[in-house]
């Protein structure tokens, strides 16, 4: 009884700051009349994954306690999830689709900053080496860099198009595998016993190189370059389960599923940016 209280009190913060934060995406979306909204979430998204491998995963600066998985590993990357692909992105998407001023940018920092303190007084999250000041610093930067990265892909230019496609795979693939880990049909790592942690150090990096194949072979049409990256991803896991590293637990089909559904996802995003362009 103790427990389900402990995790109903955790969770509820967690969750309540991701339906304010949905909802204000959904409204405001909804108002702007700006093109690539869903392209830039994305890409935003991407790069705050980006900035958490290494603060998160690889170096533990801190820790989430949402208390909504029953295994630790996997609640405490779901609050990173909550953290990095709602929270900071949907705040950076509407400073930039709204022109925000660097007012605006800082009052937002400085209300992460506040809720970051509170989560620490709460204990629903706790920090290491990470200080609530470097929030605000890294904070600011994101948000100018929304603001650049989306002038550069409302000019057309050919590498923010490119950076955007990678980003939007990148997250859309990390963000299948680690439900995919959480049904327990997928685990990266060495030997039988081997830690959560070290699972979600291989797997963004799996992501993250995948990505760049499936960016490449996106932009060729035709069902050959299709069917020659989905050998090839299949190719890779099976050296990768024979290695070790790789472990397909309930469901020996999982990976062609994965694989089929990204490819498509792929494609229709080169697709629907070059629409744009």
């Amino acid at each position: 009884m103790r427990k389900n209280k402990l995790a109903k009190k955790n969770s509820i913060p967690f969750l309540l700051l991701a339906v304010v934060h949905v909802s204000l995406f959904v409204i405001f979306s909804k108002r702007s009349r700006q093109k690539n909204i869903w392209i830039l979430l994305l890409s935003n998204i991407g790069m705050a994954y980006l900035f958490e491998y290494p603060v998160l995963n690889l170096f533990k600066g801190y820790s989430y306690k949402p208390y909504i998985l029953k295994k630790r590993a996997h609640d405490q990357i779901l609050g990173a999830i909550f953290s990095q692909a709602l929270y900071v992105p949907i705040t950076a998407t509407l400073l930039t689709l709204y022109q925000k001023n660097r007012n605006w940018k800082l009052g937002s920092t400085l209300i992460y900053y506040g809720i970051e303190r509170y989560f620490l007084r709460l204990k629903i999250y706790k920090a290491y080496w990470w200080k609530p000041y470097y929030t605000v610093f890294f904070m600011n930067i994101y948000f100018y860099i929304s603001d650049w990265f989306y002038k550069e892909l409302n000019a057309k230019k050919e590498w923010a198009l490119v950076i955007a496609q990678y980003l939007s795979t990148e997250v859309i693939g990390v963000t299948l595998l680690y439900i995919s880990a959480v049904g327990r049909k997928v685990r990266f790592g060495r030997g039988a016993y081997h830690s959560w942690r070290e699972h979600f150090i291989i797997a963004p990096l799996y992501s993250l190189l995948r990505s760049l194949f499936l960016v490449k072979s996106s932009s060729q049409p035709g069902l050959l370059p299709r069917l020659t990256m989905f050998a090839g991803s299949l190719v890779a896991d099976i050296l990768l389960e024979r290695t070790g590293l790789l472990k397909l637990r309930l469901g020996k089909h999982w990976n062609i599923i994965f694989h089929t559904v990204m490819i498509f996802i792929s494609r229709s995003l080169y697709i629907k940016i070059r629409q744009q362009k």
